[in-house]
């Protein structure tokens, strides 16, 4: 069963966080967590306190730091022995082009139908729709990614940070034909089967 938790800036709302809670298999003092910061390898904005504060609110949801496994982008990974893939923001398009090089969005569509947990926030959050196109506005294309295809396991077009970006949406929703899934900030949406 996929168990999908979008985000902007991760799990902050009390809510969010008992939707997060019922979707666990197990206690979350032994939840391992694969905590993926690609996108933000890709950001050339040398300021990234953000990931600190967002690292942060994986540790308010009582996920022990000792099971928490930072990735950057080794090919050699095993998706399956992880409770939870935790997919941070930074440049869209940076993502999709090393996910898909390294055929680590194969290994991640797999997990995700295996039944791992997948949290994504913001350009993570982007990737699971049909295209990252939406990215464009705010994210720079330094790496020339030409396939703005994303992983199209969540059916539509995903956009974080909606609250600042009203204008966008409007415009997003007359250009294409498909659902908009926005996402506000401190807050998100959970997707089961």
């Amino acid at each position: 069963m996929k168990k999908i938790v979008l985000t902007s800036c991760g799990i902050i709302d009390k809510k969010l966080k008992e939707a997060f809670y019922n979707l666990l298999n197990k206690d979350v003092n032994k939840i391992k967590l694969l905590y993926i910061t690609i996108a933000a390898d890709g950001e050339k904005d040398t300021d990234k306190t953000w990931m600190e504060k967002e690292y942060t609110t994986i540790l308010d949801l009582r996920i022990k730091e000792k099971n928490i496994t930072k990735f950057h982008c080794e090919e050699n990974i095993d998706f399956s022995t992880y409770d939870v893939i935790y997919m941070i923001g930074g440049n869209t398009f940076y993502l999709l082009k090393e996910l898909k090089e390294k055929n680590l969005d194969k290994k991640i569509i797999q997990a995700i139908n295996n039944g791992v947990i997948y949290i994504g926030s913001s350009a993570g959050s982007i990737i699971l729709g049909k295209t990252i196109e939406t990215a464009l506005p705010y994210d720079e294309n330094w790496v020339n990614l030409e396939n703005f295809k994303g992983l199209n396991i969540v059916d539509g077009i995903i956009i974080p940070h909606a609250n600042r970006k009203q204008e966008f949406i409007e415009e997003t929703k007359k250009k294409y034909n498909d659902k908009i899934i926005e996402l506000y900030d401190n807050y998100g949406i959970v997707i089961t089967n």
